[in-house]
């Protein structure tokens, strides 16, 4: 199936007039050899390859950068196929549309070495002729986003024909209904596994002060715990032994639908900032954000260390990682009080910390069953976001 999706060139799209003209699209993320001969299937084969190699290009930045960067690579060079279209920002207010004409191919020496060959239409995409929804997705953060939800949107609008409600209309049912922000956890906490951290949701309405509107501002809609490995027994016995809190890192995500203006986004961040208190990291999550909120997100995690990611179904994207800091136990007190989801995910991660060479094994397993199910394959996944009218 053909696929449409929105690609920056460079940053700003100081590149997207160039890259027109000469009838590409490429990218660089510092990476300096010919990929010819690494174009795995799958991102997460380039990722373990090609993050070692970013890392040292690129010193002094995090792994989760690296994980960005090489993902987007990844995308470029191979997730995009031929035939499928593309939206190039033009840093103008228009989108420049063409279809995907070749495979990868590399050229040494230039601003874009990672290149695919694009068939430019002549015709443009206003950004202010999209639907909101649109606008929307197509100014997700990152260079890369998934737009074939919009398909039939899209086809209109280079047609000629933008009378935008009547498009909406014709789009398929997965356009029209919406989704429900509970059926984004088992696609997040699903990401969350692949990164190593076992993730449960904190059902509100358990709370015992849930007619208290403003405990809102206390409960983390997820929790997670990343546990830290080390193959030799005698060195996490060490760890356990003198810095039992380098064995774990407690994490903290406030989940959103979407994030559309510089209110929204302010009320979304300080709320994740107050439910997130008591953790080691805390996330405000969100599937769409519009591109316009870079500049006050960026502010704001500097500021106040609160992380942002972009949940996709198919490959969610941490923006702004966030800033490490102390677990607050008084808080975690409180909400062991408050919640009996939370205080049976901190039990059970209790009994895993203390619990002997020979059994903790076992107990993880135990406690891994209290944790959020999550996708066993990539069919799973896909039907699950038909079925729940998430756009994948």
């Amino acid at each position: 199936m053909k696929k449409y999706n929105r690609v920056m060139l460079g940053r700003g799209s100081a590149y997207a007039k160039m890259c027109r003209e000469e009838g590409y699209i490429g990218a660089d993320f510092s990476i300096d050899s010919d990929l010819s001969g690494d174009l795995f299937e799958n991102w997460r084969d380039f990722n373990n390859k090609f993050i070692p190699i970013w890392l040292k290009n690129v010193p002094g930045k995090s792994r989760t950068s690296a994980g960005l960067a090489c993902g987007f690579l990844w995308t470029i060079v191979k997730g995009l196929k031929i035939g499928d279209i593309i939206l190039s920002p033009s840093g103008e207010g228009y989108y420049y549309v063409g279809t995907i004409s070749s495979d990868y191919y590399y050229v040494p020496n230039t601003k874009l070495p990672h290149r695919r060959k694009v068939e430019w239409m002549d015709k443009v995409i206003e950004r202010k002729n999209m639907s909101k929804k649109l606008q929307n997705s197509s100014g997700s953060i990152g260079t890369c986003c998934d737009l074939t939800n919009y398909a039939m949107e899209i086809d209109a609008l280079l047609s000629g024909n933008i009378t935008i409600p009547s498009v909406v209309t014709q789009q398929p049912s997965i356009s029209v209904k919406s989704f429900e922000e509970r059926s984004l956890h088992k696609l997040f906490c699903s990401f969350l596994r692949t990164r190593g951290i076992f993730a449960k949701t904190i059902y509100h309405e358990k709370s015992s002060s849930r007619t208290d509107n403003t405990q809102k501002w206390v409960h983390p809609d997820i929790i997670g715990v990343q546990f830290e490995e080390y193959k030799n027994d005698a060195t996490l016995s060490l760890l356990k032994a003198t810095e039992p809190k380098e064995t774990v890192h407690l994490y903290s995500y406030e989940l959103k639908r979407r994030i559309e203006s510089d209110y929204q986004l302010k009320q979304c961040y300080f709320q994740a900032l107050s439910n997130s208190s008591w953790a080691n990291f805390g996330y405000l999550v969100a599937f769409e954000i519009s591109e316009d909120l870079a500049e006050e997100m960026e502010r704001l995690n500097n500021a106040f260390g609160i992380g942002i990611i972009l949940m996709q179904a198919n490959d969610s994207k941490i923006l702004y990682p966030a800033r490490e800091k102390e677990l607050d136990y008084n808080t975690i007190e409180k909400l062991n009080n408050l919640n009996t989801d939370f205080c049976t995910f901190i039990n059970k991660l209790s009994m895993v910390l203390n619990a002997s060479k020979d059994y903790t094994n076992d107990i993880k397993l135990s406690f891994e069953k209290i944790c959020d199910k999550i996708f066993e394959s990539d069919e799973e996944q896909e039907a699950y976001c038909k079925e729940h009218n998430i756009p994948f």
